[in-house]
């Protein structure tokens, strides 16, 4: 089979042959023969319409205006939307938090954890709560700050009394959520409570 030959200047004025032989799938050329040379309109760590691209020196890229990605992972760092209108997840995905768990101690009045990461579940002590009455469970987490968003939800415990999740607020470092013994007479709590909490900036 005939072939076709093309000559490459490279930098330095060396001079590269191509040919377009049968079974040679790609060309090579090493950065030390060619040094950093792009086409025409191609800025290292900037994207450009119909161009290959290239990364910039700490493997950035930027202006890429919108990717089709199966799996995406980010081992360090941050992933950040910025004006995004919606974040969107399909019917079948999950959004997947580093969690842990946390045990309180404390009283009836006031029990407290230290935790550390951004969601998690919390067991109180045990419980005897009277009617009507709260419990306030402070969790010490570095990085809240006022106005955060927190989401709690029951998730257990031994307690057999009717309990509700009055409140979670977000203060520096601090989430004060308020457990309330939903039964208006008599009946108290009688053990522990667990909950799931959610911070998101």
């Amino acid at each position: 089979m005939a072939s076709s030959m093309m000559k490459l200047i490279g930098a330095g004025g060396a001079t590269f042959e191509v040919r377009d032989t049968a079974g040679v799938a790609s060309i090579l050329l090493d950065d030390a023969s060619v040094g950093d040379t792009f086409l025409t309109g191609v800025v290292a760590g900037t994207a450009t319409a119909s161009k290959a691209v290239v990364l910039g020196a700490s493997k950035e890229i930027a202006t890429i205006t919108s990717a089709t990605i199966t799996t995406l992972t980010a081992t360090t760092g941050n992933v950040t939307t910025v004006n995004a209108t919606n974040v969107a997840i399909g019917a079948a995905g999950t959004l997947a938090l580093d969690n842990a768990t946390a045990s309180a101690t404390g009283n009836d009045t006031t029990q407290t954890a230290t935790v550390t990461k951004m969601a998690g579940t919390v067991t109180t002590g045990a419980l005897t709560t009277a009617a009507n009455a709260t419990t306030e469970v402070v969790l010490t987490l570095t990085g809240v700050a006022a106005g955060d968003l927190v989401f709690v939800t029951l998730a257990g415990g031994t307690n057999t009394t009717s309990v509700v999740v009055k409140s979670a607020i977000a203060t520096t470092n601090t989430i004060t959520v308020v457990l309330r013994n939903d039964v208006l007479t008599t009946t108290a709590l009688n053990g522990t409570v667990a909950f799931h909490y959610m911070w998101v900036k």
